[in-house]
């Protein structure tokens, strides 16, 4: 159910915050075009597809949590941008599709132009900057929650972690930012989760404490309850009919849960570490206990949530065009019921880790993304790997292609 595009470490460095994540590999460097009466206009595009290898597939697509495909090739991501940065007025447009893999939790798949009911339609916001300071945006506004970003080309792996599952996606909304001197912050209130439903408050802050050491705080409060007849498109298009469908699909949980995090980056020459941790959780929620939503039953009969921490880490070999990323990860849910399944199977943990070393020639870039996933826990109902659904172990490699412009 995540994010977007513009994730909340992306708003930092198109707003030229102080927080600097680090990435493995340059991501779309904006070509300035001459707009006309419109002003100065910045375009950027995209495009990355992978072949892969994995371990763990079943007969049946529907047994493993890796599907039936032990090799193949697919398109991970693409985009089309064009914003207006400078004076009074600013607008972002932006088309995009992309489905990445979350290690463990999900398989190498196509993108999927139903997933959102905006289609290719990602972002599409306008803003109004009276200051240098200040910006007031409205429109299909980007998710402010986590440090990875839907873009694999933003990531220091290919891969995601667990924390970027339950994370929210692009939702219509009102934003405000605000940066001066090494603080920042933004504030988002909109229909989160792409519910439909305006109800959903979202804030960032970072503080930059020197030159090598920043600190972001992030995270997401429901403002009243939403529910399941609401949902948009439950997860990427998960609802039944797809992005035109309704119903929970699991979802009740996500979009009335409470969500914070926060990460810390340390950065010393070429080398940079950022440790994140997040916490997400749900009331108790029974008034909509007889309905059911794709099979699922909308109810939560006691408090549900998850925990998950990872760390990340890039390396940039000097001047050389070569580098290496990488992160490790834990992660656990809590509860039985089926809107307790926030990754894999209701009250399942894992380890993850992954490294991609990487190549990059102005704007084409290639990596080897290694990933490996150990389930600690198959949950209740148990999932897993291979043939009977029980395997505990998956290994996943992808040679990586991106051109970015």
């Amino acid at each position: 159910m995540k994010k977007h595009i513009i994730s909340g470490l992306t708003t930092c460095v198109a707003l030229s915050f102080i927080c600097a994540p680090a990435y493995a590999v340059d991501g779309p460097k904006p070509v300035d075009l001459d707009g006309g009466p419109l002003g100065l206009l910045n375009f950027s595009a995209a495009a990355d597809g992978y072949f892969y290898l994995q371990s763990g597939t079943s007969d049946n697509s529907h047994t493993s949590i890796a599907g039936s495909k032990e090799a193949g090739a697919e398109v991970n991501a693409w985009m089309v941008q064009l914003r207006k940065s400078t004076g009074l007025v600013q607008f972002t447009v932006q088309l995009a599709e992309y489905q990445d893999i979350n290690l463990g939790t999900n398989k190498p798949s196509q993108v999927n132009g139903n997933r959102y009911t905006t289609g290719p339609l990602r972002t599409a916001f306008v803003s109004l900057a009276p200051t240098p300071d200040f910006k007031f945006s409205v429109g299909q506004i980007g998710s402010l929650e986590g440090y990875e970003s839907a873009f694999p080309w933003n990531n220091p792996v290919a891969f995601r972690t667990v924390l970027n599952d339950p994370q929210n996606s692009n939702s219509r909304g009102v934003e405000a930012d605000y940066a001066h001197g090494p603080f920042s912050g933004s504030l988002v209130f909109g229909d989160g989760y792409d519910t439909g439903v305006w109800n959903y408050l979202q804030y960032l802050a970072t503080a930059k404490i020197d030159s090598s050491n920043s600190i972001t705080i992030y995270g997401g409060v429901p403002l009243g309850t939403t529910g399941p007849n609401t949902f948009a498109y439950g997860e990427g298009g998960a609802s039944g009919g797809g992005a035109n469908g309704n119903g929970g699909q699991g979802q009740l949980a996500a979009v009335n849960s409470t969500m914070v995090g926060g990460w810390y980056t340390w950065k010393s020459g070429d080398l940079a570490i950022t440790p994140e941790v997040q916490g997400q959780w749900t009331q108790r929620l029974t008034k909509y206990a007889n309905v059911v939503s794709g099979g699922v039953s909308d109810n939560i009969p006691k408090g549900t949530g998850n925990f998950g921490a990872a760390l990340f880490a890039t390396y940039q070999f000097g001047d050389s065009p070569y580098s290496i990323g990488g992160f490790g990860e834990y992660a656990r849910s809590y509860g039985s019921g089926p809107q307790d399944a926030w990754f894999i199977a209701p009250n399942a943990s894992l380890l993850g880790f992954a490294v991609a070393p990487g190549y990059q020639y102005k704007q084409l870039f290639s990596r080897v993304n290694i990933g490996y996933v150990h389930l600690l826990n198959s949950g209740t109902p148990a999932a897993g790997f291979g043939n009977q659904g029980t395997g505990k172990n998956q290994g996943v490699v992808t040679l990586e292609f991106a051109l970015v412009y």
